[in-house]
């Protein structure tokens, strides 16, 4: 029997890439805040997937800790080399963004070949055989989400 397969709008892959943010925010938060305090282990996580992801700040506060910490960023960027799970969510994104640009009209080859190349030379891009569908990055997407410690890692609400 075969079963008709959905093709994921726009709006359900940029669902997936936030579900993929919030997973490498929540696994590298968890890592950072045993060895910082959790308003930086925060900025860190944040600053960190950010860059992986080609997403901008959201703040000027954001931006200045980036300025700030340039360095100690890049260093746990390379340090990932080894994390092959957000490696290769990381490729997976990329490669999604293109996509959902793609289907939008506002495709940008050069912005995007910048994202790729980036992360290339970084060391955090993953070749592979077969580049996802939609659909099967969005079901990776929210398996990654739903496995990271995210709930543990949010800072409390100082409200």
């Amino acid at each position: 029997m075969n079963r008709k397969q959905i093709i994921p709008s726009s709006d359900d892959l940029l669902r997936a890439e936030k579900q993929v943010f919030a997973g490498i925010f929540g696994r590298l938060y968890a890592r950072y805040v045993v060895q910082y305090e959790p308003d930086y282990a925060s900025f860190l996580s944040l600053a960190v997937a950010r860059i992986l992801l080609s997403m901008p700040g959201e703040n000027e506060q954001a931006r200045i800790f980036m300025e700030q910490n340039q360095d100690r960023i890049r260093q746990e960027i390379l340090a990932l080399k080894d994390e092959t799970e957000i490696r290769r969510m990381v490729t997976d994104t990329l490669i999604m963004k293109v996509v959902a640009l793609h289907r939008a009209g506002g495709y940008d080859a050069e912005s995007v070949g910048e994202s790729i190349d980036r992360v290339r030379t970084l060391g955090i891009y993953l070749e592979g055989n077969q580049p996802p569908t939609p659909g099967s990055f969005v079901r990776t997407a929210s398996k990654f989400f739903s496995s990271s410690p995210i709930s543990p890692a949010i800072p409390r609400w100082k409200g």
